[in-house]
């Protein structure tokens, strides 16, 4: 967890240069961030976040690493979107499975409002009633 809140405070610290936010820096800095990105791209493993060709990659690369690359396609809004858009037809379908489980079953009253956890519980209990009259 440190070392996302490590990598998420640096991602914050570049977009602030890259936006031009913290100008001027000397180039004494620039090397003291370079160094800084190096570190924390070995600590990580080697994979670090590499922006405008500097840190984590292979020298002089100039691309983001497939982690950091995965990470900002997530931070998009299109994306998010979609993903909210996909959880709420799984919720959906999932939702539709146990009602048409709990037509299945049968209760006293009928019209008794079950939890998921008892569906699933009352499916087993039914499914082995059904199983020992067929062995009967």
């Amino acid at each position: 967890m440190k070392n996302l809140e490590k990598t998420f405070s640096m991602f914050r610290f570049q977009s602030m240069m890259e936006r031009g936010a913290l100008l001027p820096i000397t180039d004494s800095c620039k090397q003291n961030i370079q160094i800084h990105r190096r570190e924390n791209s070995m600590a990580n493993g080697g994979h670090g976040v590499v922006v405008n060709g500097v840190g984590g990659g292979a020298p002089g690369s100039g691309t983001l690493s497939r982690e950091e690359r995965r990470r900002r396609r997530r931070a998009t809004q299109k994306y998010r979107t979609a993903h909210a858009t996909r959880e709420r037809v799984r919720v959906e379908a999932f939702n539709l499975a146990f009602a048409e489980l709990r037509k299945l079953l049968p209760t006293l009253p009928p019209d008794k409002k079950l939890s998921k956890i008892e569906i699933l519980r009352l499916a087993i209990c039914y499914i082995a009633y059904l199983n020992h009259v067929l062995e009967a």
